[in-house]
């Protein structure tokens, strides 16, 4: 059947969920932040979606390829999803990486970079990418029905947001979305591999408490 999960809670309020699972040597690990397309203010769509692509940008002294190379060094694969309700990254490493995995995955996630020059160049890639799906019927589909089945809701305009509200965005937006969303008591953690549940718990409370 389907594994035993584990619920804990870290001092800082972070909730980990635990899953012993022995077939491969690899651990998974995804941190869910409980804010999603909902989360982005009137007038600032798109803001969550910018914040989640600019976690990987650096941290620290480390620039973007440097992450991106500390990932490939242990041969990891970083994943992020930007839902409506929550804002979903994910790391899969070998189980004996797992320790500098989650280290490097906590440093993005807690102390990102944001840098001006990376917050310019990742946001005129999002107006790039706006512009390409003016011209994919798929993405004006979702955009109409989005609008037409929740109007001014939030849950009615697209991840990506718009031109317009893209454009009015600074990287203050982001600092402040980062430090009011990127939060213990807003996240949850679950972590699957072939340890015991002490010792998955254990990974996390290393990194992350």
């Amino acid at each position: 059947g389907f594994p035993r999960i584990t619920s804990h809670t870290l001092q800082n309020g972070l909730q980990v969920r635990t899953v012993e699972h022995h077939t491969v040597p690899v651990v998974t690990m995804i941190v869910q932040v409980n804010a999603g397309v909902v989360a982005d203010p009137p007038g600032r769509e798109g803001l969550a979606a910018l914040t989640a692509d600019m976690v990987d940008e650096g941290t620290g002294s480390l620039s973007a390829i440097e992450v991106s190379e500390g990932f490939a060094r242990i041969g990891a694969e970083y994943g992020v999803d930007v839902g409506t309700d929550a804002t979903n990254m994910s790391l899969t490493t070998l189980s004996r990486f797992a320790e500098r995995g989650a280290a490097l995955l906590a440093d993005i996630l807690v102390r990102p970079s944001l840098r001006t020059s990376d917050f310019n160049r990742v946001r005129q890639m999002r107006l790039d990418r706006l512009r390409q799906l003016k011209d994919l019927p798929s993405a004006l589909a979702e955009s109409a029905f989005l609008r037409l089945m929740y109007g001014e809701h939030p849950y009615g305009h697209l991840s990506i947001g718009n031109a317009q509200a893209l454009d009015a965005l600074t990287l203050e937006d982001v600092a402040a979305f980062h430090a009011a969303q990127f939060r213990p008591s807003r996240t949850t953690i679950t972590i699957a591999g072939p340890l015991s549940h002490e010792g998955l718990l254990q990974l996390v409370a290393d990194a992350f408490s």
